[in-house]
């Protein structure tokens, strides 16, 4: 099964088809990624004028809880271990131009949201049910994310920050499930609204921390930081460089952890956008496309280059060790060597304090995915025993993987998740049109500096929007 997942369904044929239809989508659109790129920020601000809705920065937010995880720090060690530091230029190239399927499916998601019990829902399952017309593949793809992202996923989380926690500050992982369990417990067993407003605070916080603490590390080696940009590109597009002999795994390896981390045209966060209230659905198209940047281009490239810039980093090819750094240590603990080198003594707090941080957020994103789906499956008073009966099973979940390794998980959520995917690259490119349609619309209305509403008497969420 392992070959199954790592070579089949997330191997070459996937890269290939995403990064194919990333280019055509970023034509069709004149690289919207790019040329609204200004925007954006201001976007992430503009006015909630309905306070029982969820407003785009705390969408924005959520989002991130759900991209930002342990990848960030040990997915990009990882990249670089067995893909050199040309890995890293081949997860800015895909970022980039995977950015334009995050707009395309969020973008969706925004058009064919629904209002239940007081709060915008919607996602993949929704725009096949209401877009294609597609019952089957609407309730199999709700199915696979609730059980994948929603039952499998957080173990995974659990597991790591357990793991973690254990290694570091010497806990029981009994206290440690006990205590994250409790905390998780009283984020969810409220309504949406506290889960967003501790998403809210949390993301940012933790984005923070982790920026400044890096950008100190680069700032104290910044005479190096030439080399290693010179370093990053070389590897990924020289066979002459240094370790230009494993461009192809650097190829791979680049890609499969960008798409990874960013998720776009994954069909998962579409889940979490489509609950922002937003005046325009390219808004929140916009909004995603900016996620990536800020998780992919700014926190993975952050990570990146405080391994490199302070050689706290090896690299291992088929044929043995290419370079040593570290000796006698695995990736997982290149960025922990790599904060020493300023913050000395200290580079195991912090590693703790992000990865708790980084995959207790991610747990959020989880939960709001599979309780999403959730509402998809059961209506009105099945879905409220349902998602009682889900808290309680996610809960007990958290506390259990606290206690054991979670390799069978990972193997399970990139399996359906994986084939998830397979079918939303299918709906985006037969729904590509409506998508092109409130693009044009927006930027009609933009070049003429009117207000940016959108009205759509065959969509729900927008028939009663002004005309």
């Amino acid at each position: 099964m392992k070959y199954l997942v790592e070579e089949i369904i997330w191997g070459w044929p996937l890269i290939i088809i995403l990064l194919s239809l990333s280019f055509y989508f970023s034509v069709k659109t004149h690289f919207v990624q790019f040329r609204y790129f200004k925007i954006m920020p201001k976007l992430l601000f503009e006015k909630n004028h309905k306070s029982n809705k969820i407003s785009a920065f705390q969408t924005v937010s959520l989002i991130l809880a759900n991209h930002i995880g342990t990848g960030n720090i040990v997915g990009v060690a990882f990249a670089i271990c067995y893909g050199g530091p040309g890995a890293i230029f081949w997860m800015w190239l895909t970022a980039l131009l995977c950015s334009s399927l995050s707009f395309m499916e969020n973008t969706l998601g925004q058009l064919y949201k629904t209002e239940i019990n007081g709060e915008y829902r919607g996602g993949t399952a929704y725009y096949i049910a209401r877009g294609i017309g597609s019952k089957f593949w609407a309730y199999s793809i709700s199915l696979l994310f609730l059980v994948c992202l929603g039952i499998f996923m957080p173990t995974i989380q659990a597991t790591t920050i357990s793991e973690t926690l254990s290694t570091t500050l010497k806990l029981d992982k009994i206290i440690i499930g006990l205590s994250v369990t409790i905390l998780l417990g009283y984020v969810i067993i409220g309504n949406a609204k506290r889960l967003v407003r501790f998403s809210e605070v949390l993301v940012p916080f933790m984005a923070i921390f982790y920026i400044i603490i890096s950008l100190v590390i680069i700032i104290s080696h910044f005479s190096l930081i030439d080399d290693v940009i010179i370093l990053i590109i070389n590897n990924a597009l020289n066979k002459k460089a240094v370790y230009g002999g494993i461009i192809g795994k650097a190829i791979n390896i680049g890609m499969r952890r960008g798409i990874f981390t960013h998720e776009a045209g994954i069909g998962t966060s579409p889940n979490i956008s489509a609950s922002s209230n937003v005046s325009h659905p390219v808004k929140q198209g916009l909004l995603s496309s900016f996620c990536i940047f800020i998780d992919t281009i700014i926190l993975c490239s952050l990570t990146a280059f405080i391994i490199l810039i302070t050689n706290k980093y090896n690299i291992i090819s088929d044929e043995g060790y290419l370079f040593i750094g570290l000796q006698d240590k695995g990736y997982n603990e290149f960025v922990s060597e790599a904060v020493n080198t300023v913050f000395t003594g200290w580079g195991n707090l912090f590693i703790t304090i992000s990865i708790f941080l980084f995959g207790f957020t991610a747990l959020f994103g989880s939960f709001y995915n599979a309780q999403t789906n959730l509402m998809f499956i059961f209506r009105e008073n099945k879905y409220r025993i349902a998602n009682f009966i889900y808290k309680i099973i996610f809960l007990v979940i958290i506390f259990i993987s606290s206690l054991y390794t979670a390799e069978f998980a990972w193997i399970i959520t990139d399996l359906g998740v994986g084939i998830a995917s397979f079918v939303n690259i299918v709906v985006l490119f037969i729904l590509k049109r409506k998508v092109i349609d409130a693009l044009k619309d927006f930027e009609l209305k933009y070049k003429k500096k009117v207000k940016l509403d959108y009205y759509n008497k065959e969509l729900e969420c927008w028939r009663n929007q002004v005309k």
